[in-house]
């Protein structure tokens, strides 16, 4: 699992704010980095639509049992059985934001307080047990057995839940024979398999990767053409070279097959701006709380959802920090007058475009604006 831990640890399991290549680029706002182009997470919301993704993949691709049946028979009791609060989270907390915590926290190494916070958010986002199966196998509090225990159930009851986080994890660790789990190649394909399925794109490399290796030409133009770009007609050329015109045939209708049965970019693109909503409530709660002030849960929550979304069509905004400012100073301006918008305003656009100030600076700065000239 360390391959995995670093990607979580990089941000590179982390869907990108704008659609673009999945290499990080950090950008740094007050003490903290700011992926800009990393891979997410898919929220509970589209749960039921992976679990028919799922179950349609295997009766097809394989008559074995259902991969569910290959793991330990988990509830959510026993991988949980009592989370605990901390300085920074507890159990009265909106879900999302301890999701948002618990992830920004994980990211600052602070393992301890990042699983209180994962734990607590876990029964609602079930990706959060693939960042404690992490944790878990770093904890040197406990002996290397129950170490592999811990995070080899976290991860198996993250990919009951159809999380390709989790899945990915079982791939690697039946493939390389880690977390305690025996080495089983056959067993690694069919999660990397599920993985691929459910959307994650470093499954699907790898699962092209794997195919062209065995000379399996035909499933390996397949999976390329899920990968590409919706507008790339060429991604599949240099494989054309190598296959006959029956294989590229053969090829085109596994494609089509799968196309019916993979997680659609869009969906994933969709699902990880539901959760960009509990990171950037987060940090907003612990930075700007006065941001919130007299929203309920519900009204927050939409209120970041919909100012996110305006923040990333704008041209002036250029990265997570930007999306961050506007959000902030956006409310200010809506508390102080109720039909503001601030995307008018040249002194705060001019704020937001320039280079040389921080996340925090930009902030400042545009909070001073609001308070002296909106009334």
């Amino acid at each position: 699992m360390e391959s995995l831990a670093l990607k979580l640890k990089h941000g590179l399991l982390a869907f990108p704010l704008f659609p673009c290549s999945i290499h990080a680029t950090f950008i740094q706002s007050q003490n903290r980095e700011y992926p800009l182009n990393v891979f997410n997470v898919l929220p509970l919301a589209f749960v039921a639509v992976l679990a028919g993704c799922s179950a349609s993949s295997e009766q097809t691709t394989s008559k074995e049992p259902s991969l569910n049946d290959t793991l330990p028979k988990l509830t959510l009791q026993s991988v949980l059985p009592s989370p605990s609060s901390n300085e920074q989270c507890n159990a009265q907390m909106d879900s999302d934001i301890l999701f948002g915590l618990g992830f920004q926290l994980y990211g600052d190494q602070e393992w301890d307080t990042a699983k209180s916070c994962l734990e607590l958010a876990a029964p609602k986002h079930p990706r959060a047990f693939c960042y404690l199966s992490m944790i878990a196998g770093q904890d040197e509090s406990k002996n290397p057995d129950q170490r592999n225990s811990d995070a080899f159930n976290y991860m198996a009851y993250s990919a009951m839940q159809n999380d390709w986080c989790a899945e990915f994890g079982l791939y690697q660790a039946y493939q390389y024979g880690s977390s305690g789990a025996r080495q089983d190649h056959a067993l690694a394909s069919r999660w990397l398999e599920r993985s691929s399925v459910h959307g994650y794109p470093e499954a699907q490399k790898e699962l092209i990767e794997q195919y062209e290796e065995q000379g399996n030409l035909v499933a390996a133009y397949a999976w390329t053409k899920i990968m590409a770009k919706d507008d790339d007609s060429t991604a599949a050329d240099a494989l054309k070279t190598k296959m006959t015109a029956a294989q590229i045939a053969d090829g085109e209708k596994r494609y089509t097959e799968l196309a019916g049965q993979v997680t659609s970019k869009k969906a994933m693109f969709a699902e990880a701006r539901e959760e960009d909503v509990g990171r950037y409530s987060a940090e907003i709660y612990q930075d700007y709380p006065d941001t919130f002030k007299g929203l309920s849960s519900a009204e927050r929550y939409d209120y970041v959802k919909q100012s996110m979304y305006k923040a990333m069509d704008l041209p002036f905004t250029k990265s997570r920090g930007h999306v961050l400012s506007y959000i902030v100073i956006n409310r200010a301006a809506l508390l102080k007058k109720p039909d503001a918008n601030i995307a008018n305003d040249q002194r705060i656009v001019s704020l937001m475009e320039d280079k040389e100030l921080s996340v925090a600076e930009t902030i400042e700065h545009g909070l001073l604006v609001v308070n002296k000239f909106y009334r």
